[in-house]
């Protein structure tokens, strides 16, 4: 995945993606035990946390996962997800462990990100979204 264009700020950073699945392969090196955790960790947390950059443009929010998470899922392309910031009702914060989470919320649901640098990240977010 290469950069959106337009890019504003970056940061790298896990989203929690609420379908995200283990590919095949994946599953076969955790073997039982693994697949066991992994299933807990998602039903526990809602989703799995999956690497990459989220992307601040013009016009956007944007998540594209990392290589390693494009190899160790099923359908990466899934994992993708560009929010439009015409659509953002609020961008909340709240701590989460060793990073705050940012919460960017739609109409439709709520990309949750977690990064170094959160606030300043959020706070890019809303002033571009003032104009």
């Amino acid at each position: 995945m290469t950069a959106p264009d337009n890019v504003i700020a970056r940061k790298l950073a896990n989203a929690l993606m609420k379908d995200a699945e283990i590919g095949d392969t994946t599953a076969l090196a955790l073997g039982p035990g693994g697949r066991l955790g992994t299933a807990a960790v998602k039903k526990l947390m809602g989703g799995l946390w999956v690497g990459g950059t989220v992307y601040l443009t013009e016009d956007a929010v944007e998540f594209h996962p990392n290589g390693l998470n494009r190899a160790v899922h099923k359908d990466p392309d899934s994992l993708s997800v560009v929010l439009p910031l015409r659509g953002v009702t609020s961008v909340e914060m709240r701590q989460g462990i060793l990073t705050p989470i940012i919460d960017i919320k739609t109409a439709i649901g709520t990309l949750s990100v977690r990064c170094f640098g959160a606030k300043g990240f959020a706070e890019k977010i809303e002033t571009v979204r003032a104009g």
